[in-house]
């Protein structure tokens, strides 16, 4: 495998710098042999000193139990045995002197003994390893202007996910970095080849990435108010396994930025940005942006700031082209009201289908804060107006990259009308692991909207940002007014029995009128939106209610949610965090009814000097009225004791998942000793 051939190219590298640097050492030597004695001179340079030496050895086992059930009534059971023992060193060490070569080496050496007994094997299978992890440096010149480091580390190591398969993870990276210091150009070169592969422990799902990079940084210090910096990365990247289209691509990113500050003192503004992205393989890229950004401090209590933005994306399905202006402008009248409004436009043009749009907007919002009898009065109002003229769309467009999260209800709402629910595609940020649908993620279709929930067990972890990209289907020529108003009204108080309370209430409405040219006509997404809620502070505990009314055209619902948290250092041993989440909603038209519990806890303390233990728990419920349920438990507790330079720790695992697709349980018990010296 590519990570054998490799796992010590970086120690080859950093023996042979050591090696050069010992030859120039020697010579330096010489030269001073027999030389006139010069006062002040150094001490004379020494081959090879440690500084600190630490030596660890250390056993571990680990047993884990998985089982599922599928809807047929199927059952597969797993079980792994696993025992390593592991020898690690630790040393910081110089050759000639500190300044010249210092270097630092965390090397360990670990056996492996694995016996896996699957209900998908034929018969129970036991394997042997060996495996070295190391993070070894060499710091050359240190203190100089141009001080070279070269590394090479390599990890591995078992990430555990919530609900999930765990995930066996081997990184590799060998690299150099040059600085060169300088007062008035810093800059930084590096490169490195990085090799990282996943391998799921039941599933057998894999991903491999080798990457090798070249990068460059570097700034102009500010002179009379100009500042200049840049940052080049290319990458060639090789990615293959079962999770990931096979696929070799090179990548350049480059960013260059000019700032100039102008004015009296400084106050005024003017930042240029340019980015290039290019990206070959499956998904060609190429991308070019231009950002200018004008800021005038008119006052201290007035600025007015004017934005271009230039944008435009080659891909393998379209090209995409789009300028956007705005102005905007900020008032402060003493520390109780702000105005702020800004009008714009932009224009965005697609190769595929023709497609053009045309876009005027403009936006005023006032916010207000005044101190009153036991509290705080905070208040916001805005008005916003928005044109849009889209061209006839004869063939479909893709939505690319747009970025979401998972938030605490584990659910992602596709606000667009016409979408084509077959086509979406998420992908983690980097854009290197695509999800499965009914694996990862769910698909459900809301009249003029696309509602994406997380599926526990699944790959994407809560609260995760994801990518996705999705397909418009084909719409006639259009023209789009909307005219929105919203305001909100929140009351903190500050004193008194009430102290930490704080009501409010969020309006919004939105007004559209639509015309179509041809025989298909879309709907107005007209709507009233009422939020009446309430947050509540008390020392270590926020509770937050809310009740919500969305009465639209589209897809009206009410929600209802509860939100509670407590945390809480109680002593120099004991801290305590609970977080609770709850969140029902009830989609009118579509006759539909969620809702998700979300529960989480730890306790954590530490009994005496020598002892520590945690205990965690989740629990997560997720239902709705058309009978898709799923019910989640895991349960975790940890205990490390500590005597000197004998460590001792453990640990206990276990999680529950019910649904309508499958029933699977989960059982991880761990033990360890280490012992330093």
């Amino acid at each position: 495998m590519a990570l054998e051939r490799t796992e010590f190219v970086g120690l080859r590298l950093l023996l042979r710098a050591m090696a050069t640097c010992m030859i120039l050492v020697s010579s330096v030597g010489w030269a001073q042999d027999g030389g006139p004695i010069i006062i002040g001179q150094r001490d004379d340079l020494k081959y090879f000193e440690v500084v600190r030496l630490e030596i660890s050895i250390e056993g571990y086992w680990r047993y884990r139990l998985d089982e599922s059930t599928n809807s047929a009534g199927v059952t597969t059971k797993t079980v792994e045995n696993l025992f390593r023992e592991s020898l690690g060193i630790t040393t910081e060490a110089f050759i000639g002197d500190p300044n010249l070569i210092s270097l630092d080496l965390n090397v360990n050496f670990r056996l492996s003994q694995e016996s896996i007994d699957s209900d998908t094997l034929s018969n129970e299978t036991r394997t042997s390893e060996s495996v070295s992890e190391y993070d070894v440096s060499a710091l050359i010149l240190g203190r100089s202007k141009t001080p070279l480091t070269i590394y090479s580390r390599r990890s591995q190591v078992l990430l555990d996910r919530q609900f999930a398969d765990s995930l066996d993870s081997i990184s590799t990276e060998h690299g150099v970095r040059l600085l060169l210091n300088s007062d008035f150009l810093p800059q930084q070169f590096q490169y490195f080849h990085r090799e990282q592969i996943q391998t799921g422990r039941f599933s057998g799902t894999d991903s491999e990435i080798i990457q090798d990079s070249f990068a460059w940084q570097g700034r102009i210090r500010a002179t009379n108010g100009h500042r200049f910096w840049w940052d080049y990365t290319l990458s060639i990247v090789d990615e293959a396994g079962q999770i990931l289209a096979p696929n070799s691509f090179t990548k350049h990113d480059a960013f260059i930025n000019h700032t100039y500050d102008f004015g009296a003192d400084s106050q005024h503004s003017i930042r240029s940005a340019f980015r290039i992205y290019q990206e070959s393989g499956l998904f060609p890229v190429d991308r070019y942006r231009l950002d200018e950004t004008l800021r005038l401090a008119h006052s201290k209590t007035f600025e007015t700031k004017y934005v271009y933005l230039f944008d435009q994306q080659k891909r393998r399905l379209s090209d995409q082209t789009t300028h956007r202006g705005v102005a905007s402008f900020r008032h402060d009248l003493f520390d109780s009201l702000t105005t702020s409004g800004e009008i714009g436009a932009s224009m965005l043009s697609i190769s595929e289908g023709n497609f053009e749009s045309t876009q005027y907007f403009g936006n005023l919002a006032l916010k207000y804060q005044k101190k009153v009898p036991k509290g705080v009065i905070h208040a916001s109002a805005n008005v916003n107006y928005n044109h849009q003229s889209d061209g006839e769309r004869g063939a479909s467009i893709f939505i690319t990259d747009e970025p979401y999260s998972f938030g605490p209800s584990g659910i992602i709402t596709l606000a667009r009308r016409n979408i084509v629910s077959a086509s979406i595609v998420i992908t983690d940020l980097p854009g290197l692991i695509i999800y499965l649908e009914g694996a990862d993620y769910t698909v459900r279709v809301l009249g003029d909207s696309i509602e994406i929930t997380r599926v526990l067990g699944g790959a994407i972890a809560g609260g995760q940002s994801v990518l996705i990209t999705y397909q418009i289907g084909p719409e006639p020529e259009n023209t789009t007014d909307t005219l929105g108003f919203g305001t909100t009204v929140r009351y903190r108080f500050v004193d008194g029995p009430l102290r930490g309370l704080s009501p409010y209430v969020r309006y919004r409405n939105q007004t559209q009128n639509r015309s179509v040219i041809g025989l298909v006509a879309f709907q107005e997404n007209e709507f009233d939106d009422l939020i009446v809620g309430v947050d509540y502070d008390l020392g270590h505990v926020s509770l937050t209610a809310e009740y919500q009314i969305h009465d639209s055209t589209l897809s009206p619902f009410n929600t209802i949610r509860f939100e509670g948290r407590y945390n809480n250092r109680i002593n120099n041993k004991n801290s305590i965090s609970i977080n609770a989440y709850f969140q029902e909603t009830d989609r009118v038209d579509d006759d539909l009814r969620t809702t998700v519990t979300n529960i989480t806890s730890r306790w954590a303390t530490k009994h005496r000097e020598r002892l520590r233990s945690s205990i965690s728990g989740t629990w997560r419920t997720e239902n709705d009225s058309m009978g898709s349920n799923s019910d989640a438990y895991e349960v975790s507790m940890d205990i490390n004791w500590r005597h000197r330079q004998t460590v001792l720790y453990g640990s206990l695992r276990g999680s529950w998942i019910t649904s309508n697709t499958r029933d699977a349980t989960s059982q991880t018990l761990t033990f360890g000793a280490r012992r330093e010296f």
